[in-house]
């Protein structure tokens, strides 16, 4: 019996969350992300300030990652909020990271399930943003400031080629080459710019954060070698340890919702790996897991 045979596979009884992940264009995670960091962009645009004749950014200003973010807690949300500022004078600055970020990070997805996906993203930025501010500190530039994904886009591009090193890229449709040599084209550059960098302060308004680029690098580099997963990230995970903590006290919480985000992120991981590698190469486990989920959605509709 093929895939599409099966329960969990039938467009007329599928619910619409079924259909969702069998679309042709689904709304994957990272599509979320790059609409959210294009609509931040828009917002940016329309909420500049003049001042002298010139254009200021306003969220430039309050959530770009500066390097006196590092002595400065109270704006340690820089870490996370700059990667989704981009340069208003310079679209090619978004243009480049969104189309690393739909490229590569579609691939990603696949291979880690929407919501570590999720997580490897965010906390690339983080790591990469605390530690592109502690350079600029040794650069001798405490006050220069960054803005943009280029870290956390780094970050996917090692990632993917660490996973394949071997794939055949189509690098904007014109040049076909290897994923490997473009990771060590990237290595070169960003090494290069940060010695530059790094001899002499870099200012955000004509330069590039070199340093940020390798931060992120690095990320996705020890997230590979050392099999991490993100999955303690899970808000779930703290809400599942405090009813642990109630229950020892002789207090009951129930949380359904939590169970079925697990398990809807296990589904999401299975139909990748039917996408990447087709039906045959599931386990009788995840075969059994693919079921109860489509025999819970068929009670779900019942009971409607």
């Amino acid at each position: 019996m093929g895939l599409y045979e099966r329960d969990y596979g039938r467009d007329d009884e599928m619910s619409p969350w079924e259909r969702h992940q069998r679309s042709q264009q689904p709304k994957s995670m990272a599509i979320i992300v790059l609409a959210v960091t294009c609509g931040a962009w828009v917002l940016d645009i329309l909420t500049t300030k003049n001042v002298d004749g010139t254009r200021v950014s306003v969220m430039a200003e309050w959530f770009a990652c500066y390097g006196t973010s590092l002595i400065q807690p109270w704006y340690w949300y820089q870490f996370l909020s700059y990667g989704f500022v981009h340069d208003i004078e310079r679209p090619f600055h978004i243009l480049f990271n969104m189309f690393n970020l739909f490229f590569f990070g579609r691939a990603i997805e696949m291979r880690l399930g929407r919501w570590e996906f999720l997580r490897f993203y965010l906390v690339s930025v983080v790591f990469a943003g605390a530690l592109g501010a502690l350079t600029y500190w040794v650069a001798g530039d405490p006050s220069g400031r960054f803005i943009g994904a280029s870290g956390a886009v780094s970050a996917l591009l090692i990632l993917f080629v660490c996973f394949d090193p071997h794939a055949d890229l189509n690098w904007f449709g014109i040049v076909q080459i290897k994923a490997m040599w473009i990771v060590v084209a990237f290595l070169v550059w960003n090494v290069y710019g940060s010695l530059q960098m790094l001899s002499g302060p870099n200012r955000m308004g004509g330069g590039t954060a070199f340093t940020v680029h390798l931060a992120g690098a690095a990320f996705a580099y020890l997230y590979h070698a050392k099999r991490w997963n993100l999955a303690w990230l899970d808000p779930s995970r703290f809400q599942q340890s405090f009813g642990t903590s109630v229950r020892r006290s002789r207090l009951k919480i129930h949380d359904p919702d939590s169970k079925l985000r697990k398990e809807e992120e296990e589904v999401d991981k299975i139909l990748a790996k039917i996408h990447a590698s087709g039906e045959e190469s599931l386990t009788r486990a995840e075969r059994r897991i693919l079921e109860r989920h489509s025999r819970r959605q068929r009670e779900m509709r019942n009971q409607k």
